[in-house]
């Protein structure tokens, strides 16, 4: 079995947040060009956590660590993000929370979509 492409979803996702918040920046809104910037990586470096921690083994012998390291690494990434979003809320003056939270559901929503057709 081969191991699932997460980190090259999570490359597709910084790819994606940095091309709008490029093309955001260069019409003239850096604001909501950090903003998405940063609700995309609040996405997608969790993800790229998770999947380098819950894929490090496999195999029938390795069951229970399988199990263990998807526990541990669900752990984290939930940590990772909030504590990701409780930082940029303190932290990032000026912040354009709408652009924020758009760019993190459609990470999400990029996520999904990729693994569906990475997957089949």
């Amino acid at each position: 079995m081969t191991k699932p492409p997460v980190l090259v979803i999570a490359a597709v996702q910084l790819l994606l947040v940095s091309v709008a918040g490029a093309v955001l920046h260069l019409n003239g809104n850096p604001v909501t060009a950090l903003s998405v910037f940063i609700g995309g990586a609040l996405c997608a470096l969790p993800n790229a956590y998770f999947g380098l921690r819950a894929f490090r083994d496999s195999g029938a012998r390795a069951a229970h660590r399988v199990v263990g390291n998807f526990y541990r690494a669900e752990t984290g990434k939930f940590v990772m993000t909030l504590v990701g979003f409780a930082a940029v809320f303190a932290a990032v003056r000026p912040l354009n929370a709408a652009a924020l939270f758009i760019s993190y559901g459609l990470c999400v929503i990029v996520q999904w979509v990729l693994v569906a057709r990475l997957v089949r």
